[in-house]
């Protein structure tokens, strides 16, 4: 009865609004959560976020202090950024996974997105949900414009997380907007240092991720003052405002949960309400209910919040060619035309701005062929069967590359960093990624940056004509640790890359 009174409590506080009345409903606890692996004990989603740092391809900014300006990377100059101009031609409509194989890994997908609206405790433990506290405890570093944060501006916001309370209980809810997660309950961006806080800066400490229109979640804690929710989905922890998100019934999940799913495959496609309003913009990968279509367009489920925070279903339609009833079938033809889709866009740490980093790329990338992927690069990496290459050199990686690797189905792996092998060039492999920066040095042995900070075609040692390169560090090809065959669990004797 008490851990009944204290969900109910909970949300309680989480859905009501301001001159309307709470509404109360069970949480269903017909079917216990389901995750694909375990996190070690210092791990999670909050202690491993591991963007993409390393690289980048076109120059857009330069921040200063040994950044360069107006150079540009051969890669991009030379080679195709058409994903379709690497595709061969004999097997681009071939399968990439077996029928029944990308069958079951479609259904694994399904368990795994809907998760959160099946468990029945949170799934981070106290130290997790944490750590972000801890971590900027002694450094509360510098917000907009370069202003330094107040010495208590970290332990006010852990009085108004009042986490020694942690768990609260916890009930499932669906996200009515495109959010941001964040690792502290704040809106103000974290910086170590006071510069590069200017315009178009896409770092900041406290963003874990975007998330779109219509992921399933589970709230899981409410700060003092009711402005945040501690909020999980199945793949990432934060803190949002309450209005983004919107409780479910039993009856709302069960209509969500149909069976039949489209898939966003235009980056940015128009959802629009029956009177041909436009509602948002839906990212590549992202998922709703199919209901129906006719000739120009697929209709779905979108969710609305009430005036009592619950979440209501509304009727829209997306471009037909744009949605995807997933999965789709999982051909060279078809990954090249999806990753056209986001070659050029931006890049966005944690998915600032409703951009992308590297991992978000990757992940939203196979959403619609159904094979479910962690948030992290380091998680990634170990979510398929992982060939390491310890103790090879550059040309061995290479060349274990071109004889192993698949293209559009294998990812390659450094520390902070994940890519997309999608074929040989000219006896070179090339990659698909969305990176941030290339490092340079100089012959003085000056250190510097090319910064771009978009996603496109590069071989593995893009910006090598720049500059004089570092190849125990800056060479993307020699950092590499390993690769990563996606929808094949791990071989007996495989090692999994180390935990960072």
């Amino acid at each position: 009865m008490q851990k009944s009174r204290k969900i109910s409590t909970l949300r309680t506080i989480a859905t009501e609004s301001k001159g309307t009345a709470p509404c109360l409903f069970p949480v269903p606890t017909e079917t216990r959560f389901l995750y694909r692996h375990e996190k070690n004990a210092g791990d999670g989603f909050l202690r491993t976020k591991k963007y993409c740092l390393l690289l980048m391809p076109f120059l857009l900014l330069a921040l200063g202090g040994g950044n360069a300006r107006g150079a540009v990377i051969r890669d991009l100059d030379e080679l195709s950024q058409k994903p379709l101009s690497y595709v061969d031609r004999g097997t681009a409509d071939l399968p990439l996974l077996p029928a029944g194989e990308q069958a079951r890994l479609n259904a694994e997908y399904d368990a795994l997105h809907f998760a959160p609206w099946h468990q029945e405790a949170p799934r981070h433990r106290p130290d997790q949900v944490t750590w972000g506290f801890r971590k900027y405890a002694g450094n509360p570093g510098y917000g907009r414009g370069g202003r330094r944060h107040p010495p208590d501006w970290i332990r006010k916001m852990a009085a108004n997380a009042h986490l020694d309370d942690y768990p609260q209980g916890g009930f499932p809810a669906i996200t009515v907007t495109r959010t941001d997660f964040r690792l502290l309950p704040t809106r103000e961006p974290h910086s170590r240092y006071p510069k590069n806080q200017g315009k178009g800066y896409s770092f900041d400490n406290l963003q874990e991720s975007s998330v779109p229109e219509g992921a399933p979640v589970f709230v899981i804690h409410v700060s003092r003052d009711r402005k945040w929710l501690l909020v999980e989905t199945s793949y990432v922890l934060g803190w949002v405002p309450p209005e983004a998100v919107a409780a479910v019934s039993p009856e709302f999940v069960k209509s969500w949960e149909n069976g039949r799913y489209a898939a966003i495959v235009r980056d940015k496609a128009p959802v629009r309400d029956e009177k041909d309003s436009l509602l948002f913009r839906a990212p590549l990968g992202s998922l709703f209910p199919k209901v129906g279509e006719d000739a120009k367009r697929a209709w779905i489920w979108t969710a609305v919040r009430d005036s009592k925070g619950m979440a209501i279903l509304r009727k829209a339609s997306a471009p037909k060619a744009a949605a995807a009833e997933k999965p789709l079938s999982m051909t060279p033809r078809r990954a090249a035309q999806l990753a056209g889709e986001l070659v050029g866009e931006p890049y966005g740490w944690g998915g600032m701005d409703g951009k992308r980093d590297c991992s978000s790329t990757i992940r939203d990338l196979f959403a619609p062929f159904g094979l479910w992927l962690p948030r992290n690069s380091a998680e990634q990496a170990i979510f398929g069967k992982f060939t390491s290459f310890r103790d090879l050199s550059p040309a061995e990686k290479e060349t274990l590359i071109i004889g192993r690797g698949v293209p559009w189905r294998t990812l390659l792996w450094t520390p902070g960093h994940i890519t997309l092998y999608i074929g040989v060039h000219q006896g070179k492999p090339l990659i698909f990624h969305n990176f941030w920066s290339i490092k340079t040095r100089d012959a003085q042995g000056k250190r510097g940056r090319i910064l771009v900070g978009r996603t496109a075609i590069t071989t593995l040692h893009p910006g090598r004509d720049l500059s004089i390169p570092d190849t125990t560090r800056d060479d993307l090809l020699s950092s590499l640790e390993g690769m990563v065959l996606l929808g094949e669990p791990p071989e007996n004797g495989e090692s999994n890359p180390p935990r960072r």
